[in-house]
């Protein structure tokens, strides 16, 4: 629910922002905003013709530092595009989708269109990126991918959490913050697994989780109190499951932290 509600007052600030100073071309929104008192630059399309359909909602973190921000736009986009071109690329895309259309009319029939899912031909695409928990010292983004195949029973989704140090642009990554005792790892991956049996009421059998320890997956954001992981569909649990998301205390989770880490130092400050 969280989530929910900062992704709804993220899109009012980015309209507001928009409505007063922004640049626009075509139908790409390029927009600066405020999030949790961080800046931030919003590029967002959305495109839809009766062959298929795209949407680019994209919140990239506006670091001062330009070495740390141009790390952390490659690490979250740079295998498709690329960070120091990124409104340029944009434009074009958006600019040779419309003139696709421009020569083949067919293509915004409004019939064809009440019809694009029965089209076996027909895709459809959504890539967002956006913020999930910012501080002087980290953010947290979550990269977003949803995509459709005409034929297809359902869309293919899932969402992948970033975690990052703004002094250094450096991912964080699970060994970056738990300890590598096999014995202490057990125990958090069957916590996440107790965790998520309960959260979603299925008998074991119903799980998707052949080895407990699967369920440390290194797909995890923290928050000032908890660290959660997040399970793309199909991963622990049916389609149904949608995206589970287990979350851990730092109470619990004191002990079993790499005490060198960056996460027990921002949790819990000097060894103790």
């Amino acid at each position: 629910m969280k989530r929910v509600v900062l992704f709804i007052m993220v899109l009012l600030l980015a309209v507001q922002c928009f409505a007063q100073s922004s640049s626009q071309q075509k139908n790409l929104i390029i927009a600066d905003t405020i999030v949790d008192d961080a800046k931030f630059r919003l590029y967002s399309f959305e495109f839809e013709s009766a062959e298929f359909s795209k949407k680019i909602y994209f919140l990239l973190p506006l670091v001062e530092d330009t070495t740390v921000r141009q790390m952390i736009w490659d690490t979250i986009i740079g295998w498709q595009y690329s960070s120091q071109m990124l409104e340029l690329e944009l434009q074009e895309e958006v600019s040779m989708y419309i003139e696709r259309v421009a020569s083949n009319p067919e293509l915004i029939d409004a019939e064809k269109m009440d019809e694009r899912y029965s089209d076996v031909e027909y895709y459809e695409s959504s890539w967002m990126v956006t913020p999930t928990f910012v501080s002087d010292e980290y953010i947290a983004l979550t990269n977003y991918f949803s995509e459709f195949n005409g034929g297809a029973i359902h869309h293919q989704w899932g969402e992948v959490a970033f975690v990052f140090s703004l002094s250094t642009g450096k991912q964080i990554s699970q060994d970056d913050i738990l300890d590598d005792i096999d014995s202490h790892r057990n125990l958090v991956a069957n916590k996440l697994y107790e965790l998520l049996q309960k959260n979603l009421g299925y008998d074991p059998e119903d799980l998707f989780v052949g080895n407990v320890m699967e369920m440390l997956n290194g797909n995890f954001y923290f928050t000032e109190d908890e660290l959660i992981y997040m399970y793309e569909p199909y991963e622990v649990a049916c389609y149904a499951a949608g995206e589970p998301l287990v979350s851990l205390p730092k109470k619990w989770l004191k002990p079993y932290l790499n005490v060198d880490g960056p996460l027990y130092k921002y949790w819990f400050g000097k060894k103790k």
